[in-house]
């Protein structure tokens, strides 16, 4: 799937002007399967639009342990706090598939940023959305039960605008069964054996990056 720049969520709210001026900052770049687009501990730089492909967000642990954030799919952005200098990231973003990316500079950005309102907006309804996301992540770990927190996981995706609901209930989901695992914080074996148990029990059907919510209700009184 590619995205036009001008489709980018980001940049609905910005007038012709300011979103002509920004497109003529911004670099493409395309990464390979598995290269680094930035580094936990590196400095923030830039702020990235995804084009193509999928960039997973994810931090390791001193034991090596992978936790995934997000995973971003066309249309998604990435920024951490490119106005400043000595900001570094708390994370790290890898391509998960072959990737394509528009970047904006953090000198472009320090530029626009004073002249350009809809600018400072979007990139605090970024962070907020990011916000979002991590207290989702810390209920997901305050649930012992893994059963309990993937079913948490589905639930919010479903409401979450980061799944591309296709019909009600049709979820597309930007993680491989092992990158789910990695967000829930266990095993792959695991999670691909209550994702079964679920829809042996007609709650959820499943198929290539997608889950069918077929039980709402009943997936909610597991939570209870």
């Amino acid at each position: 799937m590619t995205i036009r720049l001008e489709d980018v969520p980001f940049f609905h709210d910005f007038s012709g002007p300011e979103f002509d001026a920004l497109k003529q900052c911004l670099v493409e770049k395309e990464y390979a399967k598995d290269e680094l687009l930035h580094e936990d501990g590196s400095g923030c730089s830039r702020i990235f639009f995804v084009k193509t492909g999928r960039i997973k967000i994810f931090r390791l642990s001193a034991d090596g342990h992978e936790q995934i954030y997000e995973v971003l799919g066309p249309g998604d952005t990435c920024a951490c706090n490119p106005g400043n200098a000595v900001w570094h990231c708390t994370s790290s973003a890898q391509a998960v598939s072959p990737s394509t990316v528009w970047y904006l500079s953090r000198d472009a950005y320090v530029r626009m940023a004073g002249e350009n309102t809809h600018l400072m907006r979007a990139i605090n309804n970024l962070f907020a959305k990011r916000l979002r996301c991590f207290n989702d992540l810390i209920e997901e770990f305050a649930l012992k039960d893994t059963r309990k927190r993937l079913v948490k996981f589905l639930l919010d995706m479903q409401k979450s605008a980061t799944a591309k609901t296709q019909k009600d209930g049709i979820l597309f989901i930007p993680f491989t069964r092992e990158e789910i695992a990695h967000r829930l914080g266990a095993a792959r074996e695991t999670i691909a054996r209550h994702i079964s148990d679920l829809k042996r029990k007609k709650m959820v059907d499943v198929k290539p990056y997608q889950i069918i919510i077929r039980d709402r209700q009943a997936l909610e009184k597991l939570l209870s």
